[in-house]
């Protein structure tokens, strides 16, 4: 099996076999490591598989954590008390030293974090990129180095590979920092410049050519030489959840797509109106939870496994509860914008069972410009194979029989907008499509054409607009 992490991964085998086990755990971060070692507490014995290294991102790089009270390297030393290897699950199959196991699982906990992905901007195909992960994992020394992303993995990327002499500026298109906290924590180290509220304009002869909003009449227009660009941006990774048939929506919070799930991590199941009518044996924690600080993670590890415990009747339901009322009144503290995300997927907006998926109101994380039509042109919307947006908005003109697509977000053109045939976005197999091109394509695609990102995914809702023709 040739798999480092989702961008670049390819399920091998050369036999077939059957493979039992009454709890699979998909990831070997933090999240699944916790949620394995608490598990074993209550006598089962989880079956762990990771792609990658073991303890995950939070392991790279030698800048400190925010979260000095949480020690990645127990978790990876209690590891040895678990079974755990090398693997990829794909929804059906695990692919592990050559051999394709078709699995059966009575709980599957899916704790595949995020997955670092190249960022997006005009020209950006001629740079070269790496993901933050990619760059940790072997630091380059002596280069110039333009790391995207202002987030606590953003800034320790950014120390780490300066204290390896690279030059390093730290952009973002945030207006502010995303990490006030950790940029708090960490202020003493940084002597590298952090730019903010930035757009790229484009790459152009070994340099990006930046426009700041400084709040003036005019934005300040810079040109930043890099030999390297490197992405901190972390998605969630809607792979298995995608590939098992739970539908995903869009998140701003996340700035990705995520499937509805209950407060303790259980994948609900949603109707063709997309309102909640059930839970499942599948669950996730970690990243694709959306707790980004490891406290948070490995809290919710020790809730979910409480739930599972108490789902199959070795854990009583109020200690359950009272866990998850604990876990909640933390989140109220200390990241208020992941309780209320929370509660909106398990019960649906207003307590309504729906979930109203937003429009792409603010540029994604990962796209370094406002992506108007007239500028998309060889913008990469799928970074696994360079596919430009103007091969999907080609298509769409030829769906629509327009001479020219324009999109005014105004009152005359709402039902245009409603009624605009939209193509279903198809990348063909392979783990880096599903996982990565699906939500860059999608969310990239409503915000240019004012359209929600999960009807480039399943359809436009006939609930709301009619008979769509």
């Amino acid at each position: 099996m040739s798999c480092s992490s989702v961008l670049y991964c390819e399920p091998e085998a050369t036999r077939e076999e059957e493979l039992s086990t009454d709890i699979l755990v998909v990831g070997g971060g933090l999240g699944g490591l916790a949620v394995a070692v608490e598990l074993k507490k209550y006598g089962y014995e989880p079956k762990v598989v990771y792609v990658g290294r073991l303890g995950g991102h939070h392991i790279l790089g030698d800048a400190p954590r925010f979260s000095d009270d949480v020690d990645v390297e127990t978790f990876i030393n209690k590891a040895g008390s678990l079974d755990v290897s090398q693997g990829f699950f794909d929804g059906m199959y695990l692919y592990s030293g050559g051999v394709r196991y078709r699995v059966q699982y009575r709980h599957l906990v899916l704790a595949t974090g995020g997955v670092d992905v190249p960022i997006t901007f005009p020209g950006g195909h001629k740079a070269t990129q790496k993901t933050a992960e990619e760059a940790l994992a072997e630091p380059p020394t002596g280069r110039r180095i333009v790391v995207w992303g202002t987030t606590e993995w953003g800034l320790r990327t950014a120390l780490t590979l300066r204290s390896r002499g690279n030059d390093v500026v730290v952009l973002d298109n945030s207006a502010t920092l995303r990490d006030t906290k950790y940029f708090e924590k960490v202020r003493g180290k940084i002597d590298f410049p952090i730019i903010t509220a930035v757009r790229v304009r484009e790459f152009q002869k070994g340099a990006l050519v930046l426009e700041v909003v400084t709040g003036k009449k005019e934005n300040e227009v810079r040109r930043i030489d890099a030999d390297l660009i490197i992405s901190a941006v972390r998605l969630v990774n809607p792979y298995v959840p995608v590939k098992l048939g739970f539908k995903v929506y869009y998140s701003f919070e996340l700035s990705s797509l995520v499937p509805r799930r209950s407060n303790y991590g259980e994948l609900l199941i949603v109707d063709d109106r997309g309102k909640a009518v059930g839970g499942s044996n599948v669950y996730a924690t970690g990243h694709l939870y959306g707790a980004v600080r490891e406290r948070h993670i490995v809290e919710h590890a020790k809730l979910l496994a409480k739930y599972i415990a108490a789902k199959d009747g070795v854990e009583s339901l109020d200690n359950v509860k009272d866990a998850l009322d604990k876990f909640l009144v933390m989140l109220t503290v200390e990241a208020n914008w992941l309780y209320n995300l929370s509660n909106r997927l398990e019960r649906g907006t207003d307590g309504t069972g729906r979930y109203v998926e937003p429009n792409v109101i603010d540029v994604p994380f990962w796209a370094s410009y406002w992506p108007q039509i007239e500028e998309a042109g060889e913008v990469i919307v799928c970074p696994c194979d360079n596919t430009p947006i103007e091969r999907v908005l080609r298509e769409i003109k030829q769906l629509n029989k327009l001479r020219e697509l324009k999109v005014k977000i105004t009152h005359e053109e709402t039902d245009l907008l409603r009624q605009m045939k939209l193509p279903r976005l198809s990348f063909g197999e392979g783990v880096c499509a599903e996982s990565v091109c699906l939500t860059y394509a999608s969310i990239m695609l409503g915000a240019l054409l004012s359209q929600k990102p999960s009807y480039f995914l399943y359809g436009k809702p006939e609930m709301l607009y009619g008979e769509v023709s």
